[in-house]
């Protein structure tokens, strides 16, 4: 039971810390790029009677799902398919070459008015490109633990602070990614197809999210909140009332929202304050130990948490939950991008284009919070909910009908 926890995408015997592995949820995503292909490959009328699935309890992904490992294996693989096609590839290509700053023009700087430019708009020449920030080991093979990133908290391993001088080291440690490094990777799997595969996806996921870092410093166009997306609010690119009501959401800011609904960890800051007391008492009071238990840049950790599901906004299912604003985040990505596009002579992102954004992000979020939490990127909140529901129906199906139709094959022999 402990190793198939139907609320859970990972298991106890995982050769690693113990439900920190992604190896399960990889096995699942494995199984339904089957199902996907065997679904789509099937007749009309195989399909129609095999797309439910048998057991009728489904509590998972907008109450379609039978577990939550279903539900992240599925929406995973339906959203990939989306996104591969040339046209995604060529959206991605352009949005690398804004990202970059290679694109900029005077006229369009002129036009918007930003109130920060960088003294170079060619980030390729910043020494910030090829710098590692904290999203360095995003998307970075963890061995230990056999997930992603820098650290993991279980039920197994609920002690997870190390200090931020351990943090800052793995970091900058050779595994960790700068936003050149993520670049270069990206153009490469381009070059070698004429789609956008699940591999450049995830290529595309990682270096979004470190370019984020580099395009919204102060040393560039100034911070993303406070500076980018006020600058496409300004011009009627966004919507604060839309930004505001996402970062409500979070939460370490919606107080009112009920406990078991937020995406965050119930006894995830408890435990970090008992293991950094702990550590405070056993170096017997060190100030210097004290200090790098206690710095801002690792505060964070506190919100990850040992489980990843929480109650649905109706409260009569579950949904991932990573423990982080990843909503937020992916939203102030997207508008980096949409930014860089308009200092660039582009147009915004379409609704076509953000469904790629999406599915590069959730790609490298996969392992800890899934479609869910990146569908904000750049969609209003009732768009995003109907895209999330569409996402759930459709990839139920394809999941369970060709679940249905690989058993009816075996029956057959």
């Amino acid at each position: 039971m402990a190793n198939d926890f139907p609320l859970s995408t990972t298991s106890l015997h995982d050769g690693r810390k113990g439900f920190t592995s992604n190896q399960r949820l990889r096995t699942a995503q494995a199984k339904a790029r089957e199902y996907y292909t065997r679904y789509h490959g099937a007749s009309p009328d195989a399909k129609r009677l095999n797309g439910r699935p048998l057991i009728p309890i489904r509590i998972f992904g907008d109450n379609q799902f039978v577990a939550m490992i279903d539900y992240r294996a599925a929406t995973r693989v339906h959203v990939a398919r989306l996104a591969d096609s040339a046209n995604a590839r060529r959206s991605i290509i352009l949005n690398l070459a804004c990202m970059k700053g290679h694109l900029v023009k005077d006229e369009c700087v002129s036009k918007y008015r930003p109130p920060q430019v960088p003294k170079d708009p060619d980030l390729t020449q910043s020494p910030l490109y090829d710098k590692k920030n904290k999203y360095a080991l995003t998307g970075v093979l963890n061995d230990d633990t056999g997930a992603y990133g820098y650290t993991s908290r279980s039920a197994t391993r609920p002690f997870v602070n190390k200090g931020a001088e351990h943090f800052r080291n793995t970091l900058q440690s050779k595994k960790g990614l700068t936003f050149k490094q993520c670049t270069e990777t990206l153009e490469s799997l381009l070059d070698q197809d004429r789609a956008l595969g699940e591999e450049a996806q995830f290529a595309a996921g990682q270096a979004i999210l470190n370019f984020r870092q580099v395009y919204a410093s102060e040393a560039h166009w100034g911070n993303a909140e406070k500076v980018v997306m006020k600058t496409l609010a300004e011009h009627g690119f966004l919507s604060l009332a839309e930004t505001e009501k996402l970062d409500a959401s979070l939460m370490f800011e919606d107080p009112h929202k009920n406990k078991l609904k937020r995406n965050t960890s119930l006894v995830g800051p408890w435990l970090h304050k008992l293991d950094t007391r702990l550590q405070e008492r056993l170096s017997g009071y060190h100030p210097a130990v004290i200090e790098d238990l206690n710095r801002g840049e690792i505060e964070d950790m506190k919100n990850l948490p040992l489980t990843h599901f929480k109650l649905n906004e109706k409260g009569n299912g579950f949904e991932d939950c990573s423990g982080l604003g990843d909503s937020f985040t992916c939203a102030n990505a997207v508008a980096c991008i949409n930014h860089a596009r308009l200092m660039s002579g582009q147009q915004c992102l379409s609704k076509e284009e953000v469904i790629v954004i999406i599915a590069c992000l959730n790609a490298v979020y996969d392992d800890t919070s899934s479609i869910r939490h990146t569908l904000h990127a750049g969609c209003t909140i009732e768009d995003a909910d109907k895209f999330y529901s569409d996402v759930c129906h459709k990839a139920a199906e394809e999941h369970y009908g060709g679940r249905n139709l690989r058993s009816l094959d075996t029956r057959r022999y």
